[in-house]
């Protein structure tokens, strides 16, 4: 089941060493693998999977500094939309809360609520887009510093009842709030917004990201797999992308674009931003170069990820770059492409 041999190496190497300045969570400072054990009942919680399910008891236990084993109190519940149907994954995305009480001296120290992000099956092979997915935000990191960070785990999932062990990997996200005012602003829930008001510059270039991973399953006005914040200085609200699970550089199995879009896989690309001119995206396209280096050296950095699939990441990623080069493929893709409604 999990066909890999764990390598107990520190991931802080290339994209995944934190190079921020700012005060962020104890969980997101450390880059190394954590390891984590989550006992509860597998029975009680993947049948409660309606869309307004209840939080679970559960212990989670976690490797301390000295080496040993500690444990606290948690409540779990399952999320999302797509992957908590027990009919499209076996392993739902989860909610964990925490009392603040109980995290005193932990790394989740400070962590009320948080997204914990599986293997949509514990098959091989799935740890591998999970992997994927992870990698994703890493390479936003690269290009915006307007991003959410993220810890990768190495889980053991026990059932209380029966004892029954599942082992994969995982990885946390920073929650909103925190990572909202990690970015001196505050969340901003309004619907409806039009991308065109937010932060111009900021905007294309997450959506020339999202270009780049293959990834459609997004929207700035409905805040689909978008979080917007608004600076506390009044400037205009910022877009934080997340949830990459759809995007082409995942190619997960059971992903697929919208109908109403021209492509037929997810490893298309289609560009879902709105319109600018062509110098403004010449801008953002230097940008883009300019990072390609620290992008591929990640890719290949990440050890974790086979090398084959490694090898087809690179890829897709220098396709990317061989459009963005040429103009014609520019005003094709971004200028004629681009969104105006």
């Amino acid at each position: 089941m999990f066909g890999r041999t764990i390598l107990t190496i520190s991931l802080s190497i290339m994209c995944l060493t934190s190079s921020s300045q700012e005060v962020e969570p104890l969980l997101f400072a450390d880059t190394s693998i954590l390891e984590v054990e989550l006992l509860y009942n597998f029975d009680e919680l993947k049948r409660d999977y309606d869309s307004d399910p209840n939080y679970h008891y559960a212990k989670l236990r976690y490797k301390n500094i000295w080496g040993g084993m500690a444990k606290i109190d948690v409540e779990i519940k399952t999320r999302g939309i797509f992957r908590r149907n027990p009919k499209n994954c076996s392993q739902p995305p989860l909610w964990l809360r925490f009392n603040s009480k109980d995290i005193r001296n932990t790394p989740f120290e400070g962590l009320g609520k948080m997204k914990l992000v599986l293997q949509c099956y514990d098959r091989l092979n799935y740890d591998q887009l999970l992997l994927k997915e992870f990698l994703a935000y890493k390479i936003y990191s690269i290009v915006s510093s307007y991003n959410y960070k993220v810890r990768i785990a190495r889980i053991t999932q026990t059932d209380r009842i029966t004892n029954n062990k599942i082992v994969m990997y995982v990885f946390f996200i920073e929650p909103a709030e925190m990572m909202a005012i990690r970015l001196k602003g505050r969340l901003d829930d309004r619907k409806n917004i039009h991308p065109n008001a937010c932060n111009k510059s900021i905007t294309t270039r997450m959506a020339i990201f999202q270009y780049m991973i293959g990834h459609t399953d997004w929207s700035i006005k409905a805040q689909h797999n978008i979080t917007l914040i608004e600076p506390t200085d009044a400037a205009p609200p910022i877009p934080i992308p997340f949830d990459f699970d759809f995007s082409g550089i995942v190619d997960a199995p059971y992903a697929l674009p919208a109908e109403h879009l021209p492509i037929k896989s997810v490893a298309e690309r289609h560009f879902n931003g709105y319109c600018r001119s062509f110098e403004e995206f010449k801008v953002e396209i230097d940008y883009f170069n300019s990072k390609k280096e620290e992008i591929i050296n990640c890719i290949e950095s990440f050890y974790l990820i086979d090398a084959k699939n490694r090898s087809k990441l690179i890829d897709y990623i220098n396709e990317f770059y061989d459009i963005i080069n040429d103009d014609r493929k520019v005003k094709r893709e971004f200028i004629e492409g681009c969104r105006t409604d």
